[in-house]
């Protein structure tokens, strides 16, 4: 049968009295008048001892109330110190990415990114390019389309005097790459990355 609290205290201090472990068995049998107990068992009194020394106590490690304080498994990151830590990290810069958060809290990459998501609920959004029109550039946009339109109706063969080739442009001013742009939240951004609608470019 497993040893009680007090059987277990009292062959940690007899062995720090005796040094021991053969006295100590003597003054258990003595103690608890007992022989079939297991303490005849040298392993059993150093398992006492070690975790006397190791954890401070010789109580059962994995007992519900005691998991916390000593388990051996590392403690959880979801808690409410780091919760308000990465809340306060995504108020101030909330564009930031994972990886450069990660490396100003302190924390890992992955505990950094369950909070965000399961303790947070946040998704990472992305930010959406779009052209700056002015009212008159739609107007004209308008005004080309019923030109179109005309020209369509006027001469039904129009389309097929029309070409179509492949180009590409290189932006002098540089390309923003989307996916690189990372808003967390709990709803998508109301704001947007803003570009000229005719920008300085070579076309080939």
């Amino acid at each position: 049968m497993p040893w009680t609290t007090e059987q277990k205290t009292f062959a940690v201090e007899a062995y720090f009295e005796q040094k021991s472990t053969a006295a100590v068995q003597l003054r258990f049998r003595r103690r608890f008048q007992c022989r079939d107990v297991p303490c005849q068992c040298h392993r059993s009194i150093y398992q006492c001892i070690q975790k006397f020394r190791t954890h401070g106590t010789v109580l059962n490690l994995h007992a519900k109330g005691n998991r916390d304080i000593y388990s051996g498994r590392p403690k959880r990151s979801r808690t409410p110190e780091n919760i308000a830590l990465v809340r306060d990290s995504v108020v101030r810069s909330p564009s930031k990415s994972l990886r450069c958060r990660n490396q100003q809290i302190g924390m890992k990459r992955e505990s950094v990114r369950r909070i965000l998501v399961n303790g947070l609920h946040l998704y990472p959004y992305h930010i959406q390019i779009k052209q700056r029109l002015t009212p008159e550039e739609m107007r004209k946009r308008v005004i080309m389309c019923q030109w179109f339109c005309d020209k369509i109706d006027e001469d039904p063969d129009f389309l097929d005097d029309v070409w179509f080739s492949d180009e590409a442009y290189f932006l002098v001013l540089g390309h923003v790459n989307s996916k690189n742009n990372i808003f967390w939240g709990s709803a998508p951004p109301d704001h947007c990355l803003q570009r000229p609608l005719h920008s300085t470019k070579c076309t080939a």
